[in-house]
């Protein structure tokens, strides 16, 4: 992996929809050096695809995050977001239709992993989306990449009608695009921080942030960066903000929600 590579992937991570032009004028190199690139992180198995990410709230559901010691792991319907830490913790994202059904699903995992050391639960108010944003949702599933013209096809939809309804749920945070990346492989190093206060973290992660999820006040951060000395530089500068903020080095992830959320229109 060479710095070239890593810029590759760090703005895929940030817009994973990035078109293949623009993606080559941002790292200002040719097309075809470009393509060449892609085909190479593939074949060493560092980039194996991407997946679509859809923020539960906006599908009628509660979402919550609960972290537990390591010593098993465990999967359910109802996971959509799956971090494998260095640590002795692993952190997952869990799913339900209300408050009481998050609570549920905690209480069955607690029988298998043992007590949680970490739960929060946002704020939250979800809401369902048009008709014909789920139909555009529906085939950027299946191909999180494709361009706008070739979604209009496959929904039957005016290109510029996809285009816009991209765009608003894009800017509302609707959907975001990432890459499958094998880490470490890439020889990047991913680390989340959760902070109550996340707003006093995010100035010093900002340029190393991939995901964040938030209700306003606290969330969680997760970032890339280049080796370790970075991570405790960007740690340490979070802390002097936040000192009980929370750190946590990820081996693996998994967005999952695509696969366990159905999110066609129904007949």
């Amino acid at each position: 992996m060479d710095e070239l590579h890593r810029k590759m992937l760090m703005l895929l991570f940030r817009d994973g929809r990035i078109s293949q032009r623009r993606l080559a004028e941002e790292l200002n190199v040719t097309p075809p050096t470009l393509n060449y690139r892609f085909r190479k992180l593939e074949e060493e198995g560092v980039l194996k695809g991407f997946t679509l990410f859809v923020n539960p709230n906006f599908l009628s559901l509660y979402y919550g995050f609960v972290a537990f010691t390591n010593y098993r792991d465990y999967d359910s319907p109802s996971i959509f977001l799956k971090f494998k830490c260095v640590e002795w913790l692993n952190v997952y994202g869990i799913l339900g239709r209300s408050f009481r059904e998050l609570d549920e699903e905690v209480e069955r995992m607690s029988r298998n992993l043992g007590e949680p050391k970490l739960k929060y639960v946002p704020e939250q108010s979800p809401e369902s989306l048009k008709e014909m944003d789920l139909i555009v949702l529906r085939a950027l599933k299946d191909t999180p990449r494709a361009s706008e013209s070739e979604i209009a096809e496959v929904v039957g939809m005016p290109s510029k009608l996809v285009s816009k309804r991209l765009k608003v749920l894009s800017r509302r945070g609707v959907f975001s695009v990432f890459p499958v990346l094998d880490i470490p492989k890439s020889g990047l190093i991913m680390f989340s921080m959760f902070s109550r206060e996340l707003k006093r973290i995010v100035p010093v992660l900002e340029p190393f942030t991939v995901f964040r999820i938030t209700d306003g006040k606290a969330g969680i951060n997760v970032c890339l960066a280049d080796n370790m000395g970075q991570v405790r530089n960007l740690v340490n500068g979070a802390r002097l903000n936040d000192p009980d903020s929370d750190v946590m080095i990820i081996h693996e992830y998994t967005v999952s929600i695509q696969d366990k959320i159905d999110i066609r229109v129904e007949s």
